[in-house]
């Protein structure tokens, strides 16, 4: 039946079908028309609106009669289009403060009574500043382990948990203390830095981790961090052979920091951080082969060079530089950071520096701005509780605190300003009191 209409041409006129549905239509209406009267009255508009549908029923069945319009539903309205918002710039602030190691009084202080270590405390007044930040990065200058026995450059791992409780995100193990331990030192330190949830950089297990530099995402902002030392120690300088000891640590080489740079900048990074340990310990200033060294790469990509190592904290200062594209740039150097905690007790010593840098990355540029730099100087406060207590405080609270006494307040007071004097703001504005 389906083909049975193909092929057939169509009727002129109208069809015998037709004319007997309009015939039956119209008996149908009349027999209304004669019984409707009956029940409502109005026989005469009965039978004009049956008049006028008998019309309508042959009119449209009649040949060229126009058909009946068809409803259709309303299309929507096409929404206009909309212009995407622009691009937005990304900002990001880095924390950085010095090292950190424990030597045997430091250790003792969070000895429980039963058993195992607790540092919470050390760092609960410093928390709210290196949580303020997009991320918190600090040197570690020892190894860390679980298991006794411990000495001034092997620490208990309760360590990392206050440092992570305290808001810490990324650890430098990148110094000359590294292989105190032996390379198993290492590998136990690695481990357990990385089992507490921090980004690590400046030791490596292997080659493939040496040749994978710490990169992470901040806020759209690539950021890659590079570490190096001036060397070993004379316990690190005799574990394993050369090769071995070459892969565990990068040492300071320009040609190589420049290479690495630039393999970073390869790579996509917008920020570029170069961690350097070096100097000499006691040192109060840089010296002549630490600004030579920085006079060779300022200009080949890195945007901020931080140095580690010597207790004190050293200059600031930011550096305009010619990038090899033609491009102005600046670079920011702090020589040393100084003590993040420490035993030491000679006033240099004690006084630290917390820097807070925020960097801002312009819609279609590849490398980030400085835009703001400030620096929050440290104290480290100790005092005696039946065996020595620590606490790192801003060196410029004008609060005393309880275990503080009062020729301890006036020269920490002392230190604040001295540090303010030689600093100023030359390179990062002091934190407000």
């Amino acid at each position: 039946m389906a083909n049975y209409y193909v092929g057939r041409k169509k009727r002129r006129g109208v069809s015998f079908g037709t004319w007997f549905m309009l015939a039956v239509t119209a008996l149908t209406v009349c027999v209304g028309a004669w019984i409707f009267p009956r029940v409502s009255g109005g026989m005469e508009d009965v039978a004009a609106a049956s008049g006028a549908l008998i019309q309508s029923l042959v009119a449209t069945a009649a040949p060229g009669a126009t058909p009946a319009a068809v409803l259709r539903p309303t299309a929507e309205p096409t929404a206009a289009p909309t212009t995407p918002p622009p691009p937005q710039s990304r900002a990001v602030t880095l924390g950085v403060s010095g090292q950190i190691y424990l030597d045997n009084s430091l250790r003792k202080s969070g000895l429980l009574e039963t058993g195992g270590y607790n540092y919470d405390s050390i760092f609960s007044v410093i928390a709210p500043y290196a949580s303020a930040v997009d991320a918190m990065m600090v040197t570690l200058e020892t190894t860390v382990t679980d298991t006794s026995p411990y000495d001034t450059y092997c620490a208990p791992s309760e360590i990392l948990t206050a440092l992570k409780k305290a808001g810490v995100d990324i650890i430098n193990l990148g110094t000359e203390r590294i292989l105190e331990e032996g390379f198993e030192g290492l590998n136990k330190t690695r481990a357990a830095v990385e089992m507490q949830g921090f980004s690590v950089t400046g030791a490596h297990r292997s080659v493939d981790e040496q040749a994978l530099p710490l990169t992470f995402d901040l806020n759209g902002v690539k950021v890659a961090v590079l570490s190096y030392t001036y060397g070993l120690s004379t316990i690190g300088a005799k574990q394993g052979t050369r090769d071995q000891r070459a892969i565990a640590v990068n040492t300071i080489e320009t040609t190589k920091i420049r290479q690495d740079v630039e393999a970073a900048r390869g790579q996509g990074a917008n920020l570029v951080i170069v961690n350097m340990n070096w100097g000499k310990r006691t040192a109060t200033k840089p010296a002549a082969a630490e600004i030579k060294i920085v006079d060779e790469i300022a200009d080949c990509g890195v945007d901020v060079i931080l140095g580690v190592h010597p207790s004190a904290a050293h200059k600031m200062e930011r550096r305009e530089v010619t990038w090899a594209d033609g491009s102005a740039h600046e670079v920011f150097v702090a020589y040393s950071l100084g003590n993040f905690l420490t035993n030491e007790r000679e006033t240099d010593q004690i006084v630290g520096m917390l820097l807070s840098l925020e960097f801002t990355l312009d819609p279609g540029a590849d490398s980030a701005r400085l835009t703001q730099a400030t620096w929050l100087p440290t104290w480290v406060m100790r005092w005696d509780n039946g065996g020595y207590q620590y606490r790192i405080l801003p060196a410029g609270t004008e609060t005393q605190p309880d275990e503080m006494t009062d020729s301890v307040f006036r020269n920490m007071r002392r230190a604040y300003e001295s540090i303010i004097k030689r600093f100023g703001d030359q390179a990062a504005a002091p934190v407000p009191e």
